[in-house]
């Protein structure tokens, strides 16, 4: 890195420094208001955008102190190894100290946004650099032969997690459950299996991915019908992406897996009209659309499941401008009339 970057970076880096308390403590009795989400994936699920200083803002127009006091990150790995298995303020990282912006970041902004106040959102994410699913193995023996002798941007994440991705993942899957309820589980993988995939490969990653989600949902005591999978699309090949093929591939993990569990319980993510930081990453600025698309999706589910307090109208590019009648700005509507992008709307929750 060049000595001018690295000055910007730390100097942009500091700017952003949150200035409240990051750590804090929940109640051993899980909280049913507090919506948990697992993700999990290779590099574009770890997040490679550039972290910019609004994305750090703690006192941003459409998402200020108020907001960020209901989306939580559960620390799965932390230079200070004290720090795991704790809640932090879900500042970008979220993933690793050492990774960038991703699409959990406005995952789980649009689902605080787009909630009554009443509710928390977290998250608990374990990602591995360019991983094969072979690294998410529920076999810990045959996910650390995949790992140790893999490129060394593998090794170095996998080790991370002891080798184990999946083990790391259900060890904070349940410690989160001591705090909140799982509600959902978000992937972004695939690249590294069904880029210029056959028939044959695909269904491979078909089933390995389905044997993932349905051994997460029997570890965790958890069910397909209120646990939805909910994967992401690659980088478009019109948009430089150099996995396009894998599209087709990811659409089509619905109609596998849905018919594998017996349920409606799997949906994909668009990334229509996303931009390219290289060839296999998203920019920052796609990284946010795409985190909320995925939390659009989870929002419908939860509307869906009769979540009281869903407002559902917000396109995916970003947060509308909400006031009351008093002109005050809101993070999020509220009971009776809201101005919502100058228009009038009442919300009975």
């Amino acid at each position: 890195m060049k000595l001018k970057h690295f000055i910007e970076s730390s100097i942009a880096m500091l700017l952003a420094a949150p200035a409240f308390s990051q750590n804090v403590s929940f109640a051993q009795t899980p909280d049913p208001n507090f919506f948990i989400y697992l993700g999990f994936g290779q590099s574009n699920m770890q997040g490679k955008g550039v972290i910019e200083y609004r994305d750090r803002d703690i006192n941003g127009k459409n998402f200020g102190k108020d907001s960020w006091d209901r989306y939580w990150k559960l620390i799965v790995y932390d230079y200070d190894k004290s720090k795991i298995g704790t809640w932090a303020t879900a500042l970008p990282p979220i993933v690793r100290p050492d990774t960038g912006l991703g699409p959990t970041d406005y995952f789980g902004r649009y689902l605080v946004t787009n909630l009554n106040s009443m509710y928390k959102i977290g998250v608990a994410v374990v990602a591995v650099d360019g991983a094969s699913i072979q690294a998410f193995d529920t076999d810990s023996t045959t996910a650390a032969s995949y790992i140790t002798k893999a490129d060394s941007w593998v090794v170095n994440a996998g080790a991370c997690y002891d080798n184990y991705p999946y083990g790391k993942l259900v060890e904070m899957g349940r410690i989160a459950q001591k705090s909140g309820v799982i509600k959902g589980i978000i992937f972004h993988q695939g690249e590294s299996d069904v880029t210029g995939a056959t028939q044959a490969s695909a269904n491979l990653w078909y089933q390995r991915v389905t044997k993932i989600y349905r051994s997460i949902l029997e570890d965790l005591n958890l069910s397909a019908d209120s646990v939805p999978f909910i994967a992401g699309e690659p980088l478009y090949s019109e948009k430089g992406g150099a996995c396009g093929s894998a599209v087709q591939w990811v659409d089509k993990l619905p109609d596998y897996m849905n018919r594998e569990m017996g349920t409606k319980c799997c949906y994909v993510v668009s990334a229509s009209n996303l931009d390219a930081m290289d060839q296999y990453h998203f920019t920052s600025g796609s990284y946010r659309i795409l985190g909320n698309r995925y939390g659009k999706i989870a929002l419908e589910i939860l509307h869906n499941q009769g979540i009281a307090g869903v407002f559902t109208s917000q396109t995916d590019e970003g947060c509308h401008s909400i006031f009351n009648l008093n002109g005050q700005a809101l993070d999020a509507p509220q009971q009776g009339l809201n101005i919502i992008d100058g228009r009038k709307y009442y919300m009975t929750f």
